[in-house]
């Protein structure tokens, strides 16, 4: 009887340390499953979380307003959004609204009032949820003058020359850097390459 119980201890002995080294193995295995997850997320989000892609202005001087439309693709805009514009006129921040949604999915427009005169500056900022931005630059023009007729006529003949129209000035973006997501991936990749 003493053997048996011997014999059994004997057994539970050899076994625990396979049973351990096999835990071992799978913990490991999980860990790095875990790791590539996480990397994957990383290397995934940019994809899908993108800064506004487009940002286009006009300004009304008899209505002292400026009109933005911003284009910022997303599927659900409820959640992935253009949460704030903020507007700057000579550098200055005249509007900085928060929202919490986006109208519409892929474009959208919101007006301001802005007192702007010729030479102004107007600076407009668009950030996402994801604190991607994407800036943009409008110079307001010099009003064109009408013109005077070179003759006069007779008052039932008399009409006024079209009003020429105005065209709106370039206007020049720049794009906010991806973010630290992609770095952070790319470092978790190399990590996992060296073990």
């Amino acid at each position: 009887m003493q053997d048996a119980d011997n014999q059994i201890m004997v057994t539970s002995t050899q076994d625990s340390p396979r049973v351990s080294v096999t835990g071992y193995g799978v913990r490991t295995g999980m860990h790095l499953l875990m790791v590539l997850a996480v990397t994957l997320c990383f290397l995934v989000m940019p994809a899908l979380a993108h800064a506004p892609s487009n940002i286009t202005m006009s300004y009304n001087p008899d209505l002292h307003k400026l009109f933005v439309t911003v284009t910022h693709p997303t599927d659900n805009p409820a959640t992935h959004y253009v949460r704030g514009v903020q507007v700057k006129l000579n550098g200055d921040v005249i509007s900085d609204p928060p929202y919490k949604s986006q109208p519409g999915k892929n474009s959208f427009t919101y007006s301001y009032d802005v007192m702007a005169n010729y030479g102004d500056t107007i600076w407009v900022v668009a950030t996402d949820t994801n604190g991607q931005s994407l800036e943009t630059r409008y110079d307001i023009p010099r009003p064109v003058s009408e013109t005077a007729p070179l003759q006069t006529l007779p008052p039932s003949t008399v009409t006024s020359p079209p009003a020429p129209a105005t065209a709106l000035p370039a206007t020049r973006t720049t794009y906010a850097a991806a973010g630290l997501l992609p770095v952070a991936g790319a470092a978790a990749v190399v990590l996992i390459r060296r073990k």
